[in-house]
Order: C-alpha cells, then structure tokens, then sequence
C-alpha cells in the first residue's frame, strides 16, 4: 500500500498495478507545450511503472490490483520507484504562492532528484523550454463555431448586454 499526503495533487509512480480508491482522480499527461501540460483522465486499475497525476482531497491506500490496467499510451510522465537522480532538465509537481504545476527542477551538476514513488515530466516531453507548466484538463474555454440561422440576414443578433442590435457590431 502507498498513502498519499493529503494535498490537492501528488504524483505517483509504483512498480504494482493498483485500483484508484473512491475519491482519487488519476491523470497522465498525454501532451504539453511550453506553458500547459494537458492531463487526461484515466480510469479502473492504474498500471505498474507508470508516472500519474493524482487529483484527492485527503490520504489513500493503492491496494494491489488484478486485472488488465488502463491504457496510457502516449503518457509523458516517467517516474522512479527509488530516489534517483536524472540527469538533464526535467519538471516537477510543486505548489508555488498557491499556484501548482510543473516547475522546472533545481539542477546540481546537470542533474535533479527524484524521490522514490514519484513521477516527473523529462525537459525531452515538451515544445519549448518553459519554467512553469499549468495543468489543462482539456475543458472547453473558448466559443468556437457556431452555427448561424439558415436565413443570416434576418437574423436577430443581440450584444453582449442582451440587448437587440440591428445589425453585428465590434465589441
């Protein structure tokens, strides 16, 4: 079993299979570019020496699972079940003035420490060098494409106040 600190987000990395306990939300990072990591949700059994995301609210137990894992192809994340020490740059979970993400690691010598059970994203994973990387969970934040009336030009268009407009202006 392995308990995680009762934090917003840990990560993980564990030489067994394991179920995700009721209230764990697990992640892998299935992209990232020099200022976001995109995280995708996985679900079921999480699989043996793999770098996860953990999304909780408190301390969990991994119990050993049977059965087949999901699937984390393309996963970024690598990990280390001992302390280990990587050589090249490579970023870090942490929480900075209440913002968490991927920071960039200290380096000492061209290395940085990873502890046993964690994961990391290798500087290789990413477009662009960066010093910080925030999560996007792949929801939506933008309108994109919508779908005029079939008769547009007797469209009834309204301004951002809700207002009815004659016809579509700037701002």
């Amino acid at each position: 079993e392995v308990n995680v600190p009762a934090t917003d987000f840990a990560t993980l990395y564990m030489g067994y299979q394991a179920y995700i306990p009721e209230g764990v939300e697990a992640y892998v990072v299935s992209s990232a570019d020099s200022k976001r990591a995109t995280l995708t949700k996985i679900e079921g059994i999480l699989p043996a020496n793999t770098g996860i995301i953990l999304k909780n609210d408190g301390n969990y137990s991994f119990k050993k699972a049977i059965g087949t894992a999901a699937d984390v192809a393309g996963n970024l994340l690598q990990g280390s079940a001992t302390d280990t020490e990587v050589t090249g740059a490579g970023y870090v979970l942490s929480t900075v003035n209440s913002v968490t993400g991927f920071y960039a690691a200290k380096l000492t010598g061209g290395k940085f420490q990873n502890n046993a059970g964690k994961a990391y994203l290798p500087a290789s994973a990413i477009t662009a060098g960066a010093r910080f990387l925030s999560f996007d969970f792949g929801t939506e934040t933008a309108i994109e494409n919508i779908e005029g009336a079939e008769d547009a030009a007797n469209a009834v268009v309204y301004d951002l106040s809700g207002r009815r407009v004659q016809k579509v202006q700037k701002g």
